[in-house]
């Protein structure tokens, strides 16, 4: 077995790191939303759905749709 890290093995951690991160923002903002009784617009509350689904599919996120979920989650905290 090899000693070496490879490029992509590299891309996968940093990758499960942001994911990760994602985690963590979208609970942090659930529990800013509960415990201030906030109630999300529409487009708001669709865009949770969103980053919920996105992390609980199971599925591997690429790059480009964790900066969508991420956009998502910064749009929320701004309205």
């Amino acid at each position: 077995m090899s000693n070496r890290v490879t490029q992509r093995e590299l891309q996968d951690v940093n990758t499960e790191f942001s994911r990760l991160n994602l985690l963590l923002e979208y609970c942090l903002l659930s529990q800013d939303i509960k415990s201030l009784a906030l109630v999300l617009d529409e487009t708001s509350s669709q865009m949770m759905t969103a980053v919920q689904e996105g992390l609980s599919s199971g599925k591997r996120i690429v790059d480009e749709e964790l900066d969508k979920l991420f956009n998502n989650i910064g749009t929320i905290r701004y309205v």
